[in-house]
């Protein structure tokens, strides 16, 4: 949003911080003509609508999320000293990520991209996001190949991609009335990555 004019960005800033409150549906626009100290007039001339502004703050949130994934992730795993010690950050990696206290962000980012289904719009401003995502896993897991940490035969966009869907899979448990058992979830993610890699 560098380049975006900054009554477009306070907009939708404001507007990520009420759905990080609120939800996605549960404020008005003059909710966020109140809260941003922005006119009606100022909002229509940079959004289409008040869907769009709501979109725009999605993928704000959604980009923020994936930045830290992205800071923490290579901070991490650069800092592997041997093909043990890497498993064992990814050991420490998978049990921050997967706290249940993050179930509310693993919500977010699947409503957030479930919001791409059904709008062109949505998934192509989404798209960059995402492909950087997985594009920053696939480089470190090329890090770890030639660490020889990683097995030289793994497609490294398919790893990147696998990691973020048994992440944000984890969502199922979050909703179950019956919850696993989080340390063997973390025993099993850790056998698996050891067999995988």
């Amino acid at each position: 949003m560098r380049d975006t004019h900054p009554t477009k960005v306070h907009l939708t800033e404001a507007a990520a911080t009420l759905i990080d409150e609120h939800g996605s549906q549960g404020f008005t626009v003059e909710q966020l003509l109140e809260t941003s100290n922005i006119s009606k007039g100022s909002l229509y001339h940079h959004f289409e609508d008040f869907h769009d502004v709501i979109m725009q703050a999605q993928v704000l949130r959604f980009a923020r999320y994936v930045e830290e994934d992205i800071e923490a992730l290579t901070r991490v795993l650069l800092a592997a000293t041997s093909r043990e010690d890497m498993f064992d950050r990814l050991d420490f990696i998978s049990r921050a990520t997967h706290d249940p206290a993050r179930s509310v962000r693993r919500a977010d980012r699947i409503e957030i991209l479930a919001g791409a289904r059904h709008s062109e719009k949505m998934k192509n401003a989404l798209a960059p996001t995402q492909a950087r995502l997985t594009g920053a896993i696939a480089d470190l897991v090329r890090e770890m190949k030639a660490k020889e940490f990683v097995s030289e035969d793994l497609d490294p966009g398919s790893v990147a991609v696998f990691i973020q869907a048994y992440s944000l899979g984890l969502i199922v448990n979050d909703v179950s009335s019956e919850s696993i058992d989080m340390d063997k979830w973390h025993v099993m993610i850790s056998r698996m990555t050891r067999g995988l890699l």
